[in-house]
């Protein structure tokens, strides 16, 4: 398993050889040469590593040999990003003046790497003697990327398959109609989470308020409470102060249902229980999960215990079944006996069954893949699905494995973002440069595709596309992962601090205690490469963290989570982070960006969205040329400095490789600064100018890979009064408009899948153009959308692909004309709200109709 830390050392060797062809040329041929040999060598080891791992049950000495490696391969990255990127600085400014004083340093910088890699010459030397002594032999070359392009629409089937709980269901619904607390416990693994959720969504409906929350293992009580909050509607004043208090007043006399899921200890429940008036008369309901029966009786007494087992024999093959049978049409009946040995093993657990499905279904329907699978599992498997769970993680392609190991750097219960973990991803190297067509980022969608088909992780939300958007892991995997983690040194968190190890730590997640506390242990942290903080309820101190950032020269991640700033502006010392590629604040106090930021030549993502009082950003960020990821909020940023400097000087903007820019204001931009971002993917901007959209919609593109477009106005008027042309947008998905006035909508590309106006005046009616986009999923009309009084949904073929329609604040819509024959032959959703003067909806449309008033 110690083969995930050596993805990263490959990518980068490959990443800088191919800087060093393309900036240097034979100059530096010597340090090609070096680079190239430890890119071989590194794959050899990873190879190594496959079969060194199937042999250390049967040979204890192969454990050693692993350690080697490990420790080999950790140096060999240390080397690379302590001496390339002074090599680099030293060559390029001073070989070419001749003996300056640069070139000095440039020679002993050079000289001190060709030791460095003498060193690891001689060690591999005696780890080849070693792996031969133990007949270790190469398995690398059979992990490919794939060569499916994610951006494909595909089927998918997120509804989870629930087999055995159809009982269940019922006996919590009716329990629930007399009881005020159910209390749902179980072994990990047993699906008590899917279990409650499904009786949860179909009790919800019957309460005036309702809420479901994650407890996990180390509860922030009051980050629970400000969510159950808002979740019930509490006034966001009321959530700031005596939140104990309101909530419980406003809950009080109200009917509601809330789910605890995942409660580990009373302690946990004796902090959340006076927030709610449980037991009143109102006929609220409490539903619990928890692994421990003595919790559940606690909560809600022993008439309140309803114990999950694991499936009998016949459910855990039914279940197996339905779930091979989801991903492959047919199950042909040579494998049956095969399949029934393995589910045997998997003890009637279904996150082992779901587990193992997605190795056989990735591995292929072919009965020498399931007997080899079947033999991997283990004796007592059934005993304890951490086999299981190992034996997936083992059957990883190798560029997967640091990719799912990642996933421990967060606390538990973390809803991810997709494109948030692959910018992560990108940063810490582990997705290659494949070239073509292909962005690291479509690659990193690609991977987190191959980990949903191995059902490693559970999708929360899709994007409008198709692709994962939100997703979640289970809490045995998400354990998994920080276990495996810590054991090869990948990772850390900082409730396993020690001083001792803390030389060798390579990641560390601050979850529990505040950095202060444990600033002498992890101010020892020199080789780290990513700091992560999600600690929220301590202030830190700016003096203690720029002390440690001193420190980590190596940082290429920095995440700095519910931070609350003492100064204003960031710390100091985060200029000094010369190999910085992901930087992310989220702070409650305003945050000022300095102009050092410029000195960040290697940052890819600059993550300011959750910075909620105010970014000030410099001038130098439109001069960031390896700047992929610039996101931002609406509010938030002060560009007063940049607009006087604009009076009198012309602004340079050098944004090569920008994909994202989010939501930046208009009033900041010039115009003709869009026509530079030819990269762009996704484009949110707010205080939209008439200027803007005339570039916008002008002659040409200002990037033929534009995605995803949002348009907003908050202010006074921004009105076209022609009809303008986004149609050359190709590859436009996803486009909002808000609040921009225009009499009529724009031309658009076939390529639309989702489509959001809001407030934008239409006069004349855009479902003429509408209902003849080939691919549009999605249609929402809010607040004045369109102001006219009849909309046209008439024609067989029109809306082919349409499945929600949102219809919200048309306040002159009185009718919805089908004509002879109507389309829409795929709406799955219509919801009407707050049209008072729509009287006529279509026979065909009334099925699918939710309407508000």
């Amino acid at each position: 398993m110690a083969d995930a830390v050596v993805s990263a050392v490959i990518n980068k060797a490959v990443d800088i050889g191919a800087n060093l062809i393309l900036e240097e040329g034979h100059r530096l041929y010597w340090l090609q040469e070096d680079i190239g040999w430890l890119e071989r060598e590194m794959r050899h080891m990873q190879g190594y590593l496959q079969n060194a791992e199937s042999k250390k049950s049967t040979n204890p000495n192969v454990d050693n040999l692993i350690k080697d490696i490990r420790d080999l391969v950790h140096d060999a990255e240390d080397i690379l990003d302590i001496y390339l990127p002074q090599i680099e600085s030293h060559g390029s400014s001073g070989l070419l003046k001749g003996m300056s004083t640069c070139f000095l340093p440039y020679c002993w910088t050079s000289s001190l790497f060709s030791k460095e890699i003498e060193k690891i010459k001689m060690r591999l030397k005696d780890i080849d003697e070693k792996r031969k002594t133990y007949n270790v032999e190469d398995m690398s070359g059979t992990d490919d990327v794939s060569n499916v392009d994610p951006r494909t629409t595909k089927l998918h089937v997120d509804d989870p398959i629930i087999v055995g709980f159809e009982e269940d269901v019922e006996e919590l619904k009716n329990k629930l109609k007399e009881h005020p607390f159910v209390s749902i416990v179980g072994m990990a693994g047993l699906g008590k989470t899917t279990l409650a959720k499904k009786v949860f969504k179909g009790i919800k409906d019957n309460f005036e308020r309702c809420a479901s929350v994650s407890v996990s293992q180390k509860p922030i009580i009051e980050n629970l409470v400000k969510d159950i909050a808002q979740q019930v509607g509490l006034e966001k004043e009321k959530q700031e102060k005596n939140l104990e208090k309101n909530l419980y007043s406003f809950l009080q006399g109200k009917r509601y249902v809330v789910l605890f899921d995942d409660i580990w200890d009373t302690k946990a429940w004796d902090s959340l229980k006076t927030y709610f008036p449980i037991g009143s008369e109102s006929a609220s309901r409490i539903i619990i999960t928890s692994r421990n029966n003595g919790v559940g009786r606690y909560i809600g007494g022993q008439n309140s215990l309803h114990q999950l087992h694991p499936l009998d024999d016949s459910k855990s093959w039914e279940l197996f079944s339905k779930l091979i049978m989801r991903t492959n049409k047919k199950f042909d009946s040579k494998l049956e006996d095969t399949g029934g040995k393995i589910v045997k093993k998997c003890g009637g657990i279904p996150l082992a069954i779901v587990v193992i499905v997605g190795m056989l279904t990735e591995r292929g329907m072919s009965e020498f893949d399931w007997n080899l699978i079947l033999h991997s599992i283990g004796e007592n498997a059934s005993d304890d699905c951490s086999q299981i769970l190992g034996l997936s993680y083992r059957d990883l392609p190798t560029f997967l494995k640091p990719c799912f190991l990642y996933f421990g750097n967060f606390p538990e219960d973390y809803e991810f973002s997709a494109s948030e973990v692959i910018r992560l991803w990108m940063a810490e190297k582990f997705i290659p440069l494949v070239g073509g067509d292909w962005e690291p980022e479509d690659v990193g969608a690609d991977y987190i595709s191959k980990l949903e088909a191995r059902n490693l992780i559970l999708v929360v939300k899709r994007g409008h596309d198709g692709r994962v958007k939100k997703f979640c892991i289970h809490d045995l995997l998400h354990s998994f992962c920080v276990n495996k983690g810590r054991e090869i040194d990948f990772l850390n968190t900082d409730d396993h601090l020690e001083s001792s190890s803390a030389k060798r730590v390579r990641r560390l997640s601050v979850h529990y205690h505040s950095i202060a506390e444990s600033e002498k242990v992890i101010s020892q942290m020199t080789k780290l490469r990513a700091l992560f903080h999600f600690k929220f309820d301590k202030k830190i101190e700016i003096k203690c963290l720029d002390n440690m950032l001193a420190r980590f020269k190596l940082l290429q991640v920095l995440k700095l989570v519910a931070f609350v700033f003492e100064d204003v502006c960031i710390p100091s010392q985060i200029r000094s982070l010369s190999r910085l590629n992901y930087l992310e604040i989220d702070s409650e106090s305003q945050v000022k960006i300095p102009s050092s930021i410029r000195d960040l030549e290697k940052l890819q993502t600059l993550d300011l969205r959750g910075c909620q009082c105010g970014v000030k950003l410099p001038i130098g960020i439109w001069k960031m040329e390896q700047l992929r990821h610039l996101l931002l909020r609406y509010y938030v940023i002060d560009y007063s400095l940049m607009r006087l400097l604009c009076k009198y000087q012309q602004v340079q903007v050098l944004l090569p490789n920008l994909q994202t820019l989010s939501r930046i204001r208009c009033f900041d931009l010039k115009p003709t600064w869009l026509q530079k971002l030819t990269n762009l993917r996704k484009l949110e901007l707010d205080d939209v100018t008439p200027e803007i959209m005339e570039v916008l919609c002008g002659a040409e593109p200002i990037s033929k890979k534009l995605e995803v477009l949002s348009l907003r106005w908050w202010g006074s008027d921004c009105s076209m009064n022609r009809r303008v042309s986004l149609a050359k947008y190709e590859r436009l998905m996803k486009l909002t408009i808000i609040e921009v006035k225009m009499q009529q909508l724009p031309e658009l590309p076939p390529s639309l899948i989702k489509l959001t106006l809001f407030a934008t005046k239409l006069i004349e009616d855009p479902m003429k153009i509408l209902k003849n986009l080939p691919k549009l999923k999605i249609l929402n009309l809010y607040w004045n959308a369109f102001v006219g009084s009849k909309m046209d949904c008439s024609g067989a073929e029109r809306f082919p692909q349409l499945e929600i329609l949102q219809l919200c604040g048309l306040s002159e819509l009185e009718e919805l004309i089908e004509g002879e024959e109507m389309g829409m032959p795929k709406l799955k959703q219509l919801i009407i709200e707050y049209c008072p003067k729509l009287v006529r909806v279509p026979k065909r449309l009334q099925e699918c109709l939710r309407m508000e008033n």
